[in-house]
């Protein structure tokens, strides 16, 4: 809990807000770029301000509670995920409708009235708050035995998400479970040998019946994106060709805001989502890529910093997960958005539209806020300090 004298912004903390507001400012500036007009009302910047009035209030709160307190509570509020996620996956048997609607074949969002929840983006932030939990101050994950579990607690999620279908999302716990072990002490050894394990897998995974066939064709459309193939560019290849013509056409300053072809006609699909990055090329070309890139950069670095100072095993693995499923978010989205990547549906942190992963961005922040807040000494080890070749 925050007392009398305990600064609520610490040091470490201003770098990440203003980092992530920077990104969330250049979000809104390029969602209101594509409803400019004289007679156009900007309604996605407008929600999404109220969903940073929403995640700002978040990240107060967890503020006030305490990560350690959230700690103590990871465990029910992992549970309640996990019967959500199976509604979702009910609701594609069973017609839950207008609680569980059906979008693009997709069930992702529960619906109360005018609130949209998506799951899987609250999920994130969960599932990073169970799994520092119970590795906090255990040993046995430096077994291959003693994996078993945090590996049951990430594919449990990663399977339920699947099947919403949400292959871009799901994909991302696999990371963030990796770098939480390894900065928990799991043996090297043990996490490149699961690591061959998945990569020989993959074909595998790839020809099951988990993998839709636009997944798939999403998959190839990354080894045929130089095709000169107009049929190809017009199906398959449609959203990664305009992305990268509209990154191209952006130059070093861009065209400007509110200006060139792809606001004026409409050319870039998905543009206030997954491709905002593209938008943001467009508009202000290389130098606004690397403002973009600086702030994760500002935000991941800092966050680290606070991992490295803290005393306390909850602490200095909720930061580092929260760094992780930013980092892996962020260069998904990059990567796919400039061919180096397949299209997963993934979106940019802090910065795409989507109430539901903005306010789960900056409830994210409010973890490594709290934990950059100065506590009273524990008196103990330091946390995960192992011999590593063993």
């Amino acid at each position: 809990m925050i007392g009398p004298r305990t600064r609520l912004l610490p040091v470490l903390g201003w770098p990440v807000l203003i980092a992530a507001l920077t990104l969330t400012a250049l979000g809104l500036l390029g969602a209101y770029a594509g409803e400019a007009g004289p007679d156009v009302r900007p309604v996605k910047a407008t929600k999404q301000l109220v969903h940073l009035g929403i995640g700002l209030t978040g990240l107060l709160v967890v503020q006030i509670v305490g990560y350690r307190e959230l700690g103590r509570w990871a465990y029910p509020l992992f549970g309640l995920i996990l019967v959500l996620l199976v509604l979702l996956v009910v609701a594609r048997k069973i017609n839950l409708a207008p609680i569980i609607p059906e979008r693009r074949n997709t069930f992702r969002w529960i619906v109360l009235g005018p609130i949209n929840i998506q799951v899987s983006e609250y999920a994130k932030i969960v599932y990073i708050l169970a799994l520092a939990q119970y590795l906090r101050f255990r040993t046995n994950y430096r077994t291959i035995r003693g994996l078993l579990m945090p590996f049951a607690l990430t594919l449990l999620p990663m399977g339920l998400i699947l099947k919403e279908p949400d292959l871009g999302t799901s994909i991302l716990l696999l990371p963030t479970l990796f770098v939480m072990l390894f900065v928990a002490g799991a043996k090297i050894k043990h996490l490149v040998l699961i690591l061959l394990l998945g990569l020989l897998a993959a074909p595998a995974f790839y020809y099951s019946p988990l993998m839709n066939p636009y997944q798939k064709e999403r998959i190839k459309a990354l080894f045929r994106q130089d095709e000169s193939d107009v049929g190809w560019r017009q199906n398959a290849g449609y959203h990664l060709y305009r992305s990268k013509v509209a990154l191209g056409s952006g130059g070093f300053s861009g065209q400007g805001f509110t200006q060139g072809a792809f606001f004026r006609h409409d050319l870039l699909p998905e543009e206030h989502n997954d491709f905002i990055f593209a938008v943001i090329g467009h508009q202000w070309g290389f130098v606004g890529c690397m403002v973009v890139l600086l702030c994760y950069l500002v935000i991941i670095a800092s966050g680290l910093t606070i991992a490295s100072i803290t005393t306390d095993p909850l602490g200095r693995l909720l930061a580092v997960g929260v760094c992780a499923i930013l980092c892996a978010q962020a260069l998904i989205n990059t990567g796919m958005t400039i061919g180096l990547m397949p299209i997963t549906g993934m979106s940019l942190p802090f910065v795409s539209m989507g109430g539901s992963g903005l306010i789960a961005c900056y409830l994210g922040v409010g973890i490594l806020i709290s934990v950059a807040r100065p506590r009273p000494i524990d008196i103990a080890r330091k946390p995960f300090e192992y011999d590593r070749s063993e």
